[in-house]
């Protein structure tokens, strides 16, 4: 009976060490499955080549976007672009590095001349003071003449005048054109004129060419403010399009006893 029962002991004090034996196994393989395997970004295909691009006419950064589409999307094929040095450069199959080479002999090509565009803003005050008279140029007659067959006011004068010149640009981007300065104004009550700060921008600066051949210049969000220092102001703001050489009513806007209208022409210098 006492050998039986130490043959039990014996067998119990093996197991227990078989599991502790076991145990950091069964550990270990818990751990292998929650830990992710480190990845390998390294170029792993030994048919990749690289090549070098020079971009001549237009944006490197601007032809990615379809360049990127010919690439394999292996790993490790990469395409990139340096606007300091004009360059775009591929690392990929040689049939890939072929169609990038074939798409920059199409899209790598010098740009249509663009005509510069002047935009001219005429800002004038309408007022029904008894001392006001109208002073505006001559060539705003026709607009103040239409002006006032539509607002109740008996004269006009220019505030002032900006010049501002650009090119189209067909993104979207704030303030492609802007612009900012001071005018004197005299409202009711004031003892004198003062100064007001005004400002202008547009996020977006497009033509556009009709099937007739007639091109009109598009402004997206085109903004035109003006602020007095006790709180005065006034804002225009709307989407607008002007044929080449047209005067256009942009919109107006109430200041206290006047009016503020904005007038804007544009002309396409070739």
């Amino acid at each position: 009976m006492y050998s039986f029962k130490l043959k039990i002991i014996r067998l119990v004090a093996a197991c227990a060490l078989a599991f502790c034996a076991l145990a950091p196994v069964a550990n270990a393989q818990e751990a292998s499955t929650t830990q992710p395997a480190p990845q390998d970004n390294s170029v792993t295909h030994m048919s990749f080549k690289n090549r070098v691009f020079e971009v001549k006419y237009r944006d490197p950064d601007a032809l990615m976007s379809v360049l990127r589409l010919l690439t394999s999307g292996h790993r490790g094929a990469q395409l990139s672009a340096n606007r300091l040095f004009k360059t775009i450069t591929v690392r990929d199959f040689p049939e890939n590095i072929a169609s990038v080479e074939e798409a920059l002999k199409r899209l790598d090509t010098p740009e249509p001349p663009r005509p510069e565009i002047e935009l001219r803003m005429h800002v004038l005050i309408a007022s029904n003071a008894s001392n006001a008279s109208n002073q505006y140029p001559a060539d705003l007659r026709d607009v103040v003449t239409q002006l006032q067959t539509t607002l109740n006011f008996k004269s006009y004068h220019l505030l002032t005048s900006i010049i501002q010149r650009a090119k189209d640009r067909p993104d979207y981007s704030l303030g492609i054109i802007q612009g900012e300065g001071v005018a004197q104004l005299t409202l009711a009550g004031d003892s004198a004129p003062r100064d007001f700060y005004y400002s202008f921008q547009a996020n977006s600066l497009t033509l556009n060419t009709n099937p007739a051949g007639v091109t009109t210049v598009q402004l997206g969000n085109f903004t035109f403010g003006i602020n007095g220092k006790d709180g005065d102001k006034a804002v225009v703001r709307s989407d607008v399009g002007v044929r080449d050489g047209e005067k256009v009513v942009v919109g107006t806007a109430g200041l206290r006893d006047k009016a503020l209208i904005l007038v804007l022409t544009a002309r396409l210098i070739r």
